[in-house]
């Protein structure tokens, strides 16, 4: 009997074929069905790790019980109306005015904001009626002796903005012309007498001045009027008894005051090397200046009787008869 050489696996496989049943497809179906399930799964799983890790890096702010949801809408209106106080704030600190009521046929209510030098904020204002088709200024809280009826009647409506500006330009040249005469007064202290009206509009001066052409000391009286707009005088007017070449001289030194600050003025023309010098009153009448009695001082000596006084007896004794 002949040796047969026996064939490896692998070529008789490949001679004879591999041939796949039924069973095994299904169970390649199935693990690519779980493969895919897989991969979802995994899907998911890094999904969800993600969302983790942005909840830990950034927590959710999540709004308060008491935090009421603002619509859109609210949003807006509540910045036009904090844009519109802002505005009418800068319209109140640039014109000085500023309505605070107003109904209409009935009444109008309007300040004025003051913005001079002083430690309190000023305010006046105005109450204007408008019943029965007329205007008319009803209540007012303006300074003592302030001249409104001059500037009503210099316009038809006192509704009109010119008008209530013209009433602030009054006021605030009221002001000034008292600060103007509380600096001259500061300035002229003993050495001189000052009168004005309550508003301002009136004031005179008295003092003594050394004239250099005369070589004399003359009382001087200045008197300088304003209108209720004015801050520097319309007219003033000089009462001396200097010759009338000289008063000529000094009238025209005088315009400064239509220039300049009273104070300044008079410092320039009165005080500064010139041919006018203001005098200084310490010295001015003494023979008027009352001789003060002198003080009676009693005795420190505590053995000397002071209540006893002679002058001070009455003499009504000595006429008197002695009756038993």
């Amino acid at each position: 009997m002949g040796k047969q050489r026996q064939l490896k696996i692998p070529n008789l496989i490949r001679k004879q074929g591999v041939s796949v049943s039924d069973d095994c497809t299904e169970i390649q179906q199935r693990i690519k069905t779980l493969n895919e399930k897989l991969c979802g799964l995994q899907t998911q799983l890094f999904q969800i790790k993600r969302n983790s890790y942005k909840q830990t890096i950034l927590p959710s702010k999540s709004l308060a019980a008491n935090v009421v949801f603002s619509r859109p809408k609210n949003i807006v209106l509540t910045n036009s109306v904090g844009v519109m106080n802002r505005k009418l704030e800068l319209l109140t600190v640039l014109t000085g005015l500023e309505v605070q009521s107003y109904s209409k046929n009935d009444h109008c209510c309007i300040v004025f904001h003051m913005q001079h030098d002083s430690y309190n904020v000023v305010k006046h204002g105005l109450r204007i009626e408008m019943k029965s088709g007329g205007n008319e200024v009803t209540d007012s809280s303006l300074p003592v002796g302030f001249n409104l009826n001059e500037i009503i009647d210099d316009y038809d409506s006192i509704l009109k903005p010119e008008y209530l500006l013209s009433v602030h330009k009054a006021l605030i040249a009221y002001y000034d012309r008292l600060q103007q005469y509380e600096s001259l007064e500061r300035l002229l202290s003993i050495n001189g007498t000052l009168f004005k009206a309550l508003d301002g509009s009136h004031i005179e001066v008295t003092f003594y001045m050394h004239s250099d052409d005369d070589n004399l000391d003359v009382k001087v009286i200045l008197i300088l009027d304003y209108r209720v707009h004015d801050i520097r005088p319309k007219t003033y007017v000089i009462k001396t008894d200097l010759p009338e070449e000289i008063l000529e001289t000094l009238q025209h030194h005088c315009l400064l005051f239509k220039k300049k600050p009273l104070k300044n003025a008079f410092r320039l023309i009165f005080m500064d090397d010139g041919p006018w010098q203001l005098l200084n009153q310490m010295g001015i009448h003494k023979e008027h200046t009352a001789i003060r009695p002198k003080r009676f001082r009693p005795n420190r000596n505590p053995n000397n009787d002071d209540t006893f006084r002679p002058e001070e007896c009455s003499d009504q004794g000595e006429d008197e008869e002695y009756v038993e």
